[in-house]
């Protein structure tokens, strides 16, 4: 990465969020909203066993634990995490 640039990212300082979109438990097939498989609820609709909680990618919760393998796409911005 230029120098300069991280020594602006640094200076500011930026951060990049531990969200559900970068959680091993965030389960997102094509968009922003998926599933949580670290959470459930009881639905009062509807009977039967509990269901997967629905998510926003860019939320967040402390059960958050990193996305391993997305570290390689993080690169160089990891150390923002």
């Amino acid at each position: 990465m230029d120098a300069n640039k991280l020594k602006v990212l640094r200076d500011l300082p930026y951060s990049i969020q531990k969200t559900c979109g970068l959680c091993v438990h965030g389960v997102f097939p094509s968009n922003d909203w998926g599933t949580c498989q670290a959470h459930t609820y009881d639905h009062l609709k509807h009977t039967g066993e509990a269901r997967q909680l629905s998510i926003f990618r860019y939320g967040s919760c402390p059960s958050f634990k990193l996305h391993e393998p997305l570290l390689t796409t993080i690169g160089a911005f990891k150390e923002f995490l």
